[in-house]
């Protein structure tokens, strides 16, 4: 049995869903080349809910990046951590469970910094990086609103909330559980009220903007219509029609985008 620092700190869960990522060291690198591909449709769809958070992220903070930290949590091989750079940050730090995928991270992005974190009991100082990113990752864990609280304590400005949305698409569309090498997870969704009310049960009366939306996002089913088009600017403006088509009635989305950003107290 591994009893390492490490272990002691997951729960049951953190650690079957850690093991899956462990197992995987005999796909190499080239798994994980669509985060680094300059296919423009594929660059599209897999960025797309990240320019939309960090251009909120721009209307609160301001344009220059440059002067602010950033951690990804439950950041895989860091494709998040990635996109953060290029987005501008100071300096961004990768963070996962799995020892494998963040050598992955190290060997794909030299220029991230990597972080062993357990995302529902992180070693860290309250307000350690000024802004916190997740996407599609607290709902692996078993106590996913457990690692926003965390993501909320060790942020200075700003927490992303990147998740499957709650509401009449999930129960139409979605998925009720994920099974990845025989261990399952619970897909956990996010909706305006349980942001708000997190966020509000940790911060109290500290001055806070919550902001939740709403869009529809199936990225690989996107790309699969597209490209027969080829892997060039024609497919990437179909899929930009077919999300433009798609706008009105994000309301029904099923992918929610949630952005807090800490003021100081007065």
């Amino acid at each position: 049995m591994n009893n390492s620092p490490e272990d002691r700190q997951c729960s049951s869960g953190v650690k079957a869903q850690r093991a899956i990522f462990e197992n995987t060291s005999d796909r190499g690198l080239e798994r994980w080349a669509f985060h680094d591909t300059k296919d423009p449709v594929v660059r599209y769809v897999r960025d797309r809910r990240l320019q939309f958070a960090i251009s909120r992220i721009r209307l609160h903070l301001g344009k220059d990046l440059s002067k602010y930290t950033a951690l990804t949590v439950c950041g895989g091989v860091g494709g998040e951590g990635t996109f953060l750079r290029k987005a501008g940050f100071g300096t961004v730090t990768n963070s996962d469970f799995s020892e494998y995928t963040l050598k992955i991270c190290h060997q794909r992005d030299k220029e991230l910094q990597t972080l062993w974190l357990n995302a529902e009991s992180m070693d860290l100082q309250d307000n350690s990086y000024d802004v916190v990113l997740v996407q599609d990752g607290l709902h692996h864990l078993p106590r996913p609103v457990l690692g926003f609280n965390e993501m909320l304590r060790i942020a200075r400005k700003a927490v992303i909330v990147l998740e499957p949305h709650t509401g009449f698409s999930a129960k139409l569309l979605g998925r009720e559980w994920e099974e990845h090498d025989g261990v399952f997870n619970y897909v956990f969704r996010w909706n305006r009220s349980l942001l708000e009310q997190a966020t509000k049960s940790q911060l109290l009366k500290q001055p806070s903007t919550i902001e939740s939306h709403q869009i529809w996002d199936h990225s690989g089913s996107v790309h699969r219509m597209v490209r027969a088009l080829g892997n060039g600017r024609l497919s990437r403006f179909a899929a930009k029609c077919i999300y433009a088509c798609l706008t009105p009635l994000n309301f029904l989305g099923n992918n929610f985008i949630g952005v807090v950003i800490k003021h100081e107290d007065k």
